[in-house]
């Protein structure tokens, strides 16, 4: 299930999916941004905002009644984070219109809809309605206090963040609760015209007799000028291991640790990375899995995963504060393993048959058909599914070997818990 694809104009691409397996039409329209500290709670603020009402219809309980007319279509927006950029993401899905006996009116009205939520917001005085920018601002704030609530999530963010404290990859994705503090209403309302006028814009659709509505797409309007360009992804060499640790009341302990890869997306063997990674913590016949979690009972849990844009490795682990050092000792053994090429036949296969598995499943839901190309958008390169499929298969376990080589730990973050305080 794989996109064609072709320019709208000034920065804006469509992307069409031709399929029937699926009784919806779904959409999805990105926005890409600079992930900066200084745009990244501003650009958070705009997925609440634009949900709130727009011009056709000021009003959540308008939005929700035009979407109970449309056959129970759904929106929504939220913001991703990707390397080193930031994604306003833009959702709309209803019934395919071929099902239903209005059914070219419904699209219609449908696509109008959308786009007048995700484009044209409702404005007073010439910015946001000031209630609902404040709503939107409270809530913000307390989505970023409250990830200290999960520490699992808290732990990855301050790992990153003290991997990366000079580069936008070290940013959360909502921002800061200070950045969120000094956003201003009439500067919010620029900004985000300024996004939808000059950053790249993609439109994802997935269903059948798509090119009706892609005609439909485009001779939709809104103003659009030059499009920016984006920056380029900032790399670093490792010069130290840096190790970090913060108390807090909890039960157990979460370990992070970091290293820094010499592979990514676009790079020869970045899928020899993948592999090395699913070997390595992402399934539970990895080395991790088996050998810190069952043969040590060290862990509640350990994983690994891959940050393919930036070219990062993490793995985290819920430990307890007295196994922290022990348990650094055997992940550092089962990375030095994959470098030495203590790499069985088996392990490569469970691992292909996983990350296979994992990506074919991805084509029986609409929005993961969008998604898995996600990457591939921000990284200029879109990939069919059978070329992934291809190349993971295709693997050898010499490439697994020279992409764990790769791999130079950057920071070890332990968030550990004080027993009994929680």
């Amino acid at each position: 299930m794989d996109f064609t694809h072709c320019n709208l104009g000034s920065g804006v691409r469509l992307h069409l999916c031709e399929t029937d397996k699926f009784n919806t039409v779904t959409c999805k329209m990105i926005v890409q941004q600079d992930l900066a500290r200084d745009t990244a709670a501003a650009t958070a603020l705009i997925p609440a905002l634009v949900k709130r009402g727009s011009q056709k219809f000021p009003t959540t309980r308008q939005i929700a009644r035009e979407l109970e007319y449309l056959h129970a279509a759904s929106f929504s927006s939220d913001v991703l984070k990707i390397g080193e950029r930031q994604l306003l993401e833009f959702f709309f899905d209803m019934v395919d219109p071929s099902l239903l006996p209005d059914g070219e009116e419904n699209w219609k009205r449908g696509l109008e809809t959308f786009w007048d939520i995700a484009t044209n917001p409702v404005t007073e005085d010439g910015a946001f309605v000031q209630e609902y920018f404040e709503q939107e601002k409270l809530n913000l704030r307390r989505e970023v206090e409250g990830l200290v609530n999960n520490k699992r999530a808290y732990a990855l963010a301050r790992a990153v963040e003290l991997m990366c404290p000079d580069e936008p990859y070290g940013v959360y994705r909502y921002g800061s609760v200070s950045e969120i503090a000094e956003l201003d209403n009439h500067e919010e309302y620029k900004y985000y015209q300024s996004l939808l006028m000059h950053r790249p814009i993609d439109i994802f659709l997935v269903g059948r007799n798509l090119d009706l509505l892609a005609n439909e797409i485009a001779r939709l309007e809104f103003p659009r000028g030059e499009a920016a360009e984006l920056r380029p992804i900032t790399t670093r060499d490792v010069t130290e291991e840096r190790f970090h640790v913060e108390e807090m009341p909890a039960q157990q302990s979460v370990l992070v640790m970091t290293y820094r890869t010499s592979q990514r997306y676009l790079d020869p063997n970045y899928y020899g990375l993948l592999v090395c990674n699913g070997i390595l913590g992402a399934f539970p016949h990895s080395k991790l899995f088996v050998n810190v979690r069952e043969r040590a009972s060290l862990a509640y849990y350990v994983s690994s995963f891959v940050e393919g844009t930036k070219g990062v490795l993490t793995i985290n682990a819920g430990i307890d504060a007295a196994a922290i050092d022990q348990t650094v000792q055997i992940i550092k053994e089962q990375v030095s393993a994959l470098q030495n090429g203590e790499i069985t036949p088996e392990e490569i296969e469970q691992t292909k048959t996983g990350l296979c598995s994992s990506i074919v499943s991805m084509a029986d839901d609409p929005p993961s058909v969008i998604d898995r190309n996600l990457i591939g958008l921000v990284n200029g390169e879109m990939r069919s599914f059978d070329d992934v499929l291809e190349a993971i298969q295709s693997v050898t376990a010499e490439q697994v070997r020279q992409a764990a080589q790769g791999l130079k730990i950057d920071t070890i973050y332990v968030l550990k818990g004080i027993a009994g305080k929680e």
